[in-house]
């Protein structure tokens, strides 16, 4: 009987030395690697990051854009305060276009 738990507790002992031998040389890798659970989330994360670039790639395109168009706007708006100055010019003093009338009439 003495064997018997001898052999055990030395079985157990060198089952837990073995085992984490095992996985600190890196032999438990394989173990995790090729585990289905591991592999979905692998191929979950490469999925991922292909969705975070092509996101990446339209944010640049759509921030180009916005740039483009806020170029455009700029120079419509400086277009059309340069219309509305012409409008709005005011009239020098002196001439008027009652007065401009007046002189045309005055020589005949």
């Amino acid at each position: 009987m003495l064997r018997f738990l001898f052999g055990l507790l030395l079985g157990a002992v060198v089952g837990v030395g073995g085992t984490a031998y095992f996985f600190s040389t890196g032999g438990g890798d394989y173990l995790l690697a090729s585990s289905p659970r591991v592999l979905h989330l692998e191929e979950d994360l490469r999925r991922v990051g292909q969705e975070r670039e092509l996101m990446t790639k339209k944010l640049e395109e759509i921030t180009a854009l916005v740039e483009k168009m806020t170029g455009n706007f700029t120079d419509l708006e400086r277009r059309f305060q340069t219309l509305e100055g012409t409008i709005h010019k005011p009239v020098p003093e002196g001439t008027s276009e009652g007065g401009a009338k007046e002189t045309t009439e005055s020589p005949s």
